[in-house]
């Protein structure tokens, strides 16, 4: 049995196809920007002892895909060997390659993780 401890990435976010970026705020419903932009979900798999994150698209697409990555998957590890939290951590430095203002859009993250 693994210790998950405490989910703090987005379980939503948005990615804009024009500037190919990812935001975690998420325009409002209907408006033009959220016309224009594509909502990803957070897709959390454990397989065995391996955690890995992917976001999908409600345009059937994986984030992964879109931001060509290496790898099917924004991050993966063993929890056998390093915690959720850790994985998380590697969601994040991918993520913030495809940020505008990464500081910004990080910071304002965990300031509302702190207030919950």
């Amino acid at each position: 049995m693994f210790d998950l401890g405490r989910l703090y990435i987005p379980t939503l976010l948005s990615f804009d196809p024009v500037t190919k970026t990812v935001s975690f705020n998420i325009p409002e419903l209907y408006s033009k920007e959220y016309l224009e932009q594509v909502p990803y979900s957070l897709e959390l798999n454990i397989l065995g002892s391996d955690a890995i994150i992917y976001y999908y698209g409600e345009d059937d697409t994986y984030l992964s895909q879109v931001l060509e990555l290496d790898e099917d998957f924004i991050a993966a590890g063993s929890l056998e060997y390093e915690s959720l939290g850790a994985i998380q951590e590697k969601a994040l430095k991918v993520l913030e390659g495809f940020m505008l203002d990464p500081k910004t859009e990080l910071r304002g993250l965990f300031e509302k993780n702190e207030e919950e």
